[in-house]
């Protein structure tokens, strides 16, 4: 264990003990900043968190490890991150709860959890798919990337069939929740991104429906925490958070425990379209939304 591990270590539990007790404020768990495709400082995140009244923020890089690609972290700036995030822990310790965490990587052709070696070294992971490896290139292809990428899995490895593409990617997710143990299921129906305007599928026809409602299924069986996921609409990508209000009214027939997170990469984005969507999930049916709160996983009342 290097000094930076252990230094995160030395203060991962003892400074939850001096937090003061506060009623629920705003939290988030998805965010990036400049050590992957973020912009920002860290400690820039956390400033605009208590402006906004934060009373939790975590930090989810995507995962080091062997996607370096321009977008991951670089494996040469984990212990870095998280000596950062302790010295940022102990600075704010009496006015925010500050997380580490890592968004991590499932891939479909290797079925591999790329940065599950780092788990125990912070506080939470989320795990979500990002891409898949494109048949006549050899590489991997981001479904919410550049819409040629999209363009080209759904033609060179679907021969343009798009419930075949749609109904993979909630295949891969599956088979992610089977394998491995994470803390959030990062936006599940991330395959609408490039979507916009139905370009390629109606998520409201019946084939959609049954395979979102089978991944749905799949995370209750496994207990796995879905987030909501206002990302998408702060990028101008998506109308909609993720998942669809489809999608949270199940949840919540389901009992799905749901979390709110705005999967920012610029500070100013953390809290968005946080107002809109509480009161959207009261509107499906739900009371409540898990935070990280003394360390610990628990639910707090939205109503």
């Amino acid at each position: 264990m290097n000094s930076a591990e252990r230094t995160f270590r030395s203060l991962h539990f003892g400074l939850y003990s001096t937090y003061m007790e506060r009623t629920k404020g705003l939290s988030n768990f998805h965010t990036h900043c400049n050590l992957d495709d973020g912009t920002g400082v860290m400690e820039e995140y956390v400033l605009s968190a208590l402006s906004k009244g934060f009373s939790a923020l975590g930090f989810s890089c995507h995962t080091p490890g062997k996607l370096q690609d321009g977008w991951h972290m670089r494996t040469e700036d984990f212990p870095g991150y998280l000596e950062e995030i302790a010295r940022l822990r102990s600075l704010y310790k009496d006015r925010i709860e500050i997380y580490a965490g890592l968004e991590l990587d499932y891939l479909e052709d290797t079925r591999e959890m790329v940065g599950y070696e780092y788990r125990d070294q912070v506080d939470y992971t989320i795990g979500s798919v990002h891409m898949m490896r494109h048949a006549k290139s050899d590489r991997y292809l981001a479904v919410d990337g550049p819409i040629e990428e999209y363009e080209l899995l759904l033609e060179d490895n679907f021969q343009g069939d798009i419930q075949r593409f749609v109904g993979y990617y909630f295949e891969i997710q599956e088979r992610m929740i089977a394998q491995y143990r994470f803390d959030l299921l990062g936006h599940c129906d991330l395959m609408k991104k490039r979507n916009k305007g139905n370009r390629f599928f109606d998520p409201k026809e019946p084939w959609y429906r049954k395979l979102a409602s089978h991944l749905l299924k799949t995370a209750r069986k496994h207990k796995v925490r879905i987030e909501v996921n206002t990302g998408g609409m702060a990028r101008g990508a998506t109308d909609e958070v993720y998942p669809s209000f489809e999608m949270i009214e199940e949840c919540a027939l389901l009992g799905i425990p749901l979390t709110l997170s705005s999967d920012a990469h610029q500070s100013a984005h953390l809290d968005f379209y946080f107002s809109q969507a509480d009161d959207q999930l009261v509107q499906a049916g739900h009371r409540t939304l898990d935070v990280l709160q003394h360390g610990m996983w628990q639910s707090v009342p939205i109503v």
